[in-house]
């Protein structure tokens, strides 16, 4: 072999061992891949934490559906719909439907609006318009009960089904101010609680005031696809035109299940407990949430 052939010999082994150690040094990347399957999967609405370090039940507007609890992460945004038959002990059955859009701004505060409507058989009434602003004051479980605090304006454009025991009884909703402590609580990893103490002072028409409070309290299973609880809600109502005060208790069983991490369906069948109160009053929420801990999460790809 003459030394030409030796030599082009060797360039080629250096240029063979070059390219091996060159591959070999290069990083192998892993593509991990989450489906939407196993990220539902590992959802759990009472261990999954949201921005503030609240669980994921506490993160939506509504605990349930008559309990607010704390305030969404910032840019959170929910939206609800909640239908409440009510079958009062005369009459007809009345039905008010509320729409609920909700969204989380920095600094723990909350802006949302409501609006409210009114169906007595055929008849349907545009009730009011609510502008609600809240602000919890510190992260979760930094203050015992998490205490968050909600104004409300209720601007009133038509007559009114939830304090009336007949469809002959509707009355006009005045406008009118409404201020609520909102508490809220998790126990261990399955068990939420909520408290709310609210009073609201009409400032037109007749200048009736309202107290009420509620409170529910769930336990999460199936890693809080099911939720099983129970919730109440008690009104005492003083209209300035009638000087015999209201006092409404109704009281009963809630279920929630959650087939995706952003959507959840609920029904309370509350039961009346007063003379006051309806026979049953019947309480159906859906509601989607976009972004917080209910966003999924992306695939991701990493290095070894």
């Amino acid at each position: 072999m003459n030394n030409v052939a030796r030599w082009r010999l060797a360039w080629i082994c250096l240029a063979v061992i070059s390219f091996r150690t060159a591959y070999a040094q290069e990083p192998t990347e892993e593509r991990v891949v989450v489906s939407g399957e196993s990220e539902e999967a590992g959802h759990d609405q009472f261990t999954e934490m949201g921005e503030y370090g609240q669980p994921a039940w506490a993160e939506r507007s509504r605990f349930s559906s008559t309990t607010s609890v704390y305030v969404l992460s910032p840019y959170e945004m929910f939206v609800g719909n909640i239908w409440d038959a009510i079958f009062p002990r005369y009459g007809k059955t009345l039905h008010d439907l509320t729409q609920e859009v909700d969204c989380g701004l920095s600094h723990r505060f909350e802006i949302g609006v409501e609006n409210e409507l009114g169906l007595v058989g055929s008849d349907a009434h545009e009730t009011s318009v609510t502008a609600e602003a809240r602000y919890a004051f510190a992260s979760w479980n930094a203050i015992p009960l998490n205490p968050a605090i909600s104004a409300e304006y209720i601007f009133g454009t038509g007559r009114s089904v939830k304090d009336a025991t007949s469809e002959r009884d509707l009355r006009r909703q005045p406008n009118a101010v409404a201020v609520r402590l909102l508490l809220g609580q998790n126990f261990g990893d399955h068990f939420g609680y909520g408290l709310n103490v609210g009073l609201k002072q009409d400032v037109a028409h007749d200048s009736g005031r309202e107290i009420e409070i509620s409170q529910s309290v769930a336990y999460g299973a199936m890693k809080g696809k099911l939720e099983f609880g129970a919730e109440m809600r008690y009104v005492h109502n003083t209209p300035q035109q009638n000087p015999v005060d209201r006092n409404e208790l109704v009281i009963g069983p809630t279920i929630g299940w959650k087939p995706t991490r952003q959507l959840r369906v609920s029904l309370a069948p509350l039961f009346g407990c007063t003379s006051d109160s309806a026979r049953l009053s019947n309480f159906v929420l859906v509601s989607y949430e976009f972004g917080g801990a209910e966003s999924v999460v992306a695939p991701i790809s990493g290095n070894r």
